[in-house]
């Protein structure tokens, strides 16, 4: 698996502090155990998107590599995951943000409740880098319908959005991301959106390549 991400990464990577990213992205894959988040022990390290219930997936391993680096979180900075699934990535940017805090919002509670499980199950099992993920939450909430949304340095969607769900996904991350904030949002069928906001003003561009999501539930 580790490899299959390095080698799906490496061609974006323009520069050495893309390589960097990368490094620090395949060691949170290292360290952030994917088996303890699927169901099929045996498919663990499979490039590929798995079941995660309630019709939702834990994503192709190098797809959410791909999320990662785009949005570049770095150590301290508090962050959003829309779409917890297994709780594997929330704990992969929690990692990768630490000290920072991860919040992780889910609209399916069954799903909330596993994913604080099997996060709880591998910090146990990671004896003192499990500190690395004290700072992960999860939440049962509908992000669209959040009475409170406090700005965070980086925002990560886990599911796909419409067209139609667009203009909601930019007035989100106009009021939510902090000065030089991203926000990395994919569509159903499509590429990746990132949102960058910048001396308060808010920039769009897309990725080349195109993915494949499980819609975003409202």
């Amino acid at each position: 698996m580790i490899q299959s991400v390095n080698s799906y990464l490496i061609p974006f990577a323009k520069n050495s502090e893309d390589i960097g990213r990368i490094e620090k992205i395949l060691d949170a894959m290292r360290s952030v155990d994917r088996k303890f988040f699927v169901a099929d022990k045996n498919k663990a390290y499979a490039d590929a998107a798995m079941p995660a219930g309630e019709g939702q997936t834990i994503s192709q391993p190098s797809t959410v590599g791909r999320e990662l680096m785009l949005a570049g979180i770095r150590e301290g900075n508090d962050a959003l995951e829309v779409g917890t699934a297994s709780g594997w990535n929330a704990c992969l940017m929690g990692y990768l943000a630490y000290p920072g805090k991860v919040v992780s919002i889910e609209i399916f509670e069954s799903l909330s409740k596993k994913a604080i499980r099997r996060c709880a199950n591998l910090k146990a099992s990671l004896g003192s880098k499990g500190k690395r993920l004290n700072n992960v939450i999860f939440k049962t909430a509908n992000f669209f319908k959040m009475p409170v949304k406090k700005e965070c340095d980086r925002i990560i969607i886990t599911a796909g959005i419409t067209s139609e769900q667009e203009s909601l996904i930019e007035d989100a991350a106009k009021g939510m991301l902090k000065d030089n904030g991203i926000l990395i949002c994919p569509y159903t069928l499509g590429p990746m959106m990132i949102l960058k906001k910048e001396d308060k003003e808010l920039s769009k561009s897309f990725t080349l390549e195109t993915y494949v999501f499980v819609p975003l539930a409202e």
